[in-house]
């Protein structure tokens, strides 16, 4: 296998617990694949604040009624791309690199957003909308490989906190940027798919300076080692993780995805809806960063384990406070920041115990399949989700219905081992 033009990572005491110091390379690795978590939330997010007026947009006169239901059809199609981008960018990078499919997945979904915006039916957005998961997910188990294999032992996870943390400020970047070009300015939701064209622009900026992961070059002749995913404590952990991310990830797009379309629908003045719509989101992501920077650093004090229960228990108490028992739309945006904190800060978990669980020839297979298999369940709960909204007559009973999914996530992360202070696999 020949590496040579892909710089490797210099990564001294890297592979020691409590190794070295923090240096430029592993500064370099968090900025680029931080600016492309910021990238990646910004994408997935721009659906979900601007579906509604999408979609009454796109769709025919007289079709107001069913606008939960494809925005359910929307979120599937979305979540069915990025499982599928996810597997394969997973498998493909751990056989040619970490930063090839890292650099193509960005390259991907960037141009699949601006393509969005000159989209004239509803089943055009859909398509752009797969092609743009499907770049999510193949960058997203690769990046945080990288990430995970460049740094220091000592430091690991708090790094791995702050690069979730941007998926969360991409997120808040479109509802502040939604409330100045939906609210102030009464602009079209089309131009918020046209900022899409920035991560293209970054890639050609630093695309040279990207390194490639030094565990990864140097381990393959232990990648010609077959291993099934499947087989021994290695599938044991697999299926247990499998279980916590069904967890997270049918709860979040099944529920928590809904909060700022649900907020929206609180508002009595339609002239409101975009602001407190764009508020919502914001203070979700605001909650969110400081859960998932939050999660890294209590890894580190209590455990994963333990602070996955914490953050589980307080999804299950947050979800049907916000849902059942706010009913105006002040309160329940400010109640964003702790749905935020807890639902989404509970991401962090991915990018905190996963890699900690298999060894590098399969950890970029085993982190993306965790973490995008997950989604093809959750592409069915949004659709069920979205038809339940439309039938019930609202999100807050339909989103309530699947809380107890965060339950299924208790037991399976009890299933899994403590890995606190172990380092990571070789």
């Amino acid at each position: 296998m020949t590496t040579t033009s892909l710089p490797a990572v210099d990564q001294p005491g890297g592979d020691q617990p409590g190794g070295a110091a923090l240096g430029r390379q592993a500064w370099l690795v968090l900025a680029i694949t931080l600016v492309f978590w910021v990238a990646d939330g910004y994408d997935t997010f721009v659906l979900i604040i601007t579906g509604k007026p999408a979609l009454l947009d796109l769709l025919p006169a007289g079709q107001q009624a069913a606008v939960p239901r494809y925005m359910g059809y929307l979120l599937a199609i979305t979540l069915a791309g990025w499982a599928t981008g996810g597997i394969v960018g997973g498998v493909v990078g751990d056989r040619l690199g970490r930063r090839r499919i890292m650099v193509a997945g960005v390259a991907l979904y960037s141009v699949a957003t601006v393509l969005a915006a000159t989209t004239g039916t509803w089943w055009l957005l859909s398509l752009s909308r797969f092609f743009t998961g499907l770049g999510i997910g193949a960058e997203w188990g690769v990046g945080t490989s990288l990430l995970q294999e460049t740094w220091p032992e000592r430091w690991r996870t708090r790094g791995a906190g702050l690069l979730q943390a941007g998926f969360s400020l991409g997120g808040l970047l479109v509802s502040a940027l939604w409330v100045l070009i939906g609210s102030t300015w009464g602009l079209s939701w089309r131009w918020m798919y046209v900022f899409g064209v920035v991560p293209l622009l970054v890639i050609a900026l630093v695309y040279r300076r990207i390194p490639e992961s030094a565990r990864w070059v140097t381990g393959g002749s232990v990648r010609r080692q077959r291993e099934g995913l499947l087989r021994g404590a290695t599938g044991r952990r697999f299926l247990a993780a499998l279980g916590v991310s069904v967890a997270i990830t049918v709860g979040w797009w099944a529920v928590s995805s809904y909060q700022p379309t649900f907020v929206g629908g609180l508002v009595t003045d339609p002239r409101r809806t975009a602001f407190y719509t764009g508020w919502a989101g914001a203070l979700y992501n605001v909650g969110e960063i400081a859960g998932c920077i939050a999660f890294g650093f209590l890894a580190e004090a209590w455990g994963r384990r333990a602070v996955t229960l914490v953050y589980l228990a307080g999804s299950c108490a947050i979800v049907p406070l916000v849902f059942l028992g706010l009913h105006q739309a002040g309160p329940a945006t400010l109640a964003q920041l702790a749905a935020g904190l807890f639902t989404g800060g509970l991401y962090s978990w991915y990018a905190v115990h996963t890699p900690e669980l298999f060894p590098t020839r399969v950890r970029a297979t085993a982190i993306s399949a965790v973490f995008s298999g997950a989604r093809y369940l959750a592409m069915i709960a949004s659709v069920v989700s979205g038809s339940l909204a439309s039938a019930l007559g609202g999100f807050d009973r339909a989103a309530v219905i699947f809380t107890p999914v965060y339950l299924l996530g208790v037991v399976a992360v009890l299933c899994l081992p403590e890995t606190r202070g172990k380092g990571l696999p070789a």
